[in-house]
């Protein structure tokens, strides 16, 4: 309660604190910490340099909000990304890395954020403090699963986990380092390869190789016909509803051929969507996406929702996702929509790699609500 203001809700206050914070990021990132003024801050945020003061006691009770509030997003990302990635720990160690360079927390702004208050951190206390409790509880989770891993491969006597977390961690700030000076066109399918590549490397009984970087010669195309892209039509049903099914296990639902052939089998009889399917030479289905119409009223205009794409384990990585993009872009500038719109789970980061890479944006100017109907 001591912080709110007088004359003003606290959902106001809150947005515009929430408000504030992202302005900050912003004028640290375009100015560094040395050169910022409340000034700069309140001309991102649109507001009176008064406003600030009403919000915050001081630049720096601003600046300490903004690193804690930095510093409690990326460790909520990391602790849902263990949550959701099960008991094992190369899964875990998997979804430490994938959360760790999620664009939302490596985007240009934060990461130069980042290593400004680092860089001030050794004569600050209180920002030695944030960024200093950060580095151990991550390191320390790093720690443990380092240990389970070299403990199921028996190799305790000949690897040591401290040395192999300090590896792993070194690794992320490298790559941390290299966002920093590549900005947005930074390659992060690239990261994700050499970090996957490294994991193999020393672990090599909890890891793969990936798979991410294939030789060209193992790419599909449809250029030189080893892909095909067709509109799937009723005598597709078969292996549609077969890779619709895989995608709803995806998903963590239960196996039902049944209901998948009922629901594919409507949709295309109906016309209720448009359906692509990607064949190899061979016509073995390997991947679909299907996508619902509908209108824009601000623009008076039909747009396309692409609600699923699902491409076979066996070939992903190898071209087949993009080119289903790409024909359900070049269907929706046909039909002359405004745009096409879709979700994603937030831990599934290659799905947003493969979107961003292909110029779709994460929406950041509108909430998304849902009513759950029984």
């Amino acid at each position: 309660m001591g912080n709110k203001k007088p004359g003003i809700s606290s959902s106001i206050q809150t947005e515009r604190r929430r408000l504030l914070i992202d302005a900050t990021i912003s004028a640290i990132s375009e100015h560094g910490l040395p050169k910022l003024t409340l000034a700069k801050i309140a001309a991102i945020a649109g507001l009176s340099a008064g406003s600030v003061n009403f919000h915050f006691a001081s630049k720096e009770a601003l600046l300490l909000e903004t690193l804690t509030e930095l510093a409690r997003e990326f460790e909520q990302r990391i602790l849902n990304a263990l949550e959701s990635a099960g008991p094992s720990p190369a899964k875990k160690l998997l979804a430490m890395f994938e959360a760790s360079l999620d664009p939302n927390i490596t985007e240009p702004r934060k990461t130069a954020v980042w290593f400004a208050f680092t860089s001030e951190a050794r004569s600050r206390a209180d920002y030695q403090r944030i960024c200093g409790d950060q580095d151990q509880k991550i390191f320390a989770i790093t720690l443990q699963l380092c240990d389970e891993i070299i403990h199921q491969g028996n190799k305790q006597g000949q690897m040591n986990p401290r040395a192999m977390a300090n590896a792993v961690q070194g690794l992320i700030d490298e790559i941390w380092e290299e966002i920093l000076y590549a900005g947005e066109g930074y390659d992060r399918e690239n990261a994700r390869f050499m970090y996957l590549a490294f994991l193999a490397s020393v672990f090599p009984w909890a890891f793969e190789l990936p798979c991410s970087q294939v030789d060209e010669a193992q790419r599909l195309a449809t250029a030189d016909k080893s892909l095909q892209i067709l509109r799937a039509q009723r005598e597709h049903l078969e292996p549609v509803a077969a890779l619709f099914d895989l995608y709803r296990q995806f998903y963590r639902q239960q196996p039902d051929a049944a209901l998948a052939r009922k629901f594919i089998g409507d949709n295309l009889r109906k016309e209720r969507s448009v359906v692509f399917l990607a064949l190899d030479k061979a016509g073995n289905a390997l991947g679909f996406t299907q996508l619902y119409p509908g209108w824009c009223s601000v623009s008076a205009s039909p747009t396309w929702v692409l609600y699923d794409l699902y491409v076979d384990a066996s070939v992903r990585q190898r071209g087949v996702g993009r080119a289903l993009m790409h024909a359900a872009e070049k269907m929706a500038r046909k039909s002359r929509a405004s745009r096409i719109d879709l979700e994603t789970a937030i831990d599934n980061y290659t799905a947003q790699a493969l979107y961003e890479s292909l110029g779709y944006e994460r929406e950041r100017d509108f909430y998304k609500y849902s009513l759950e109907l029984d």
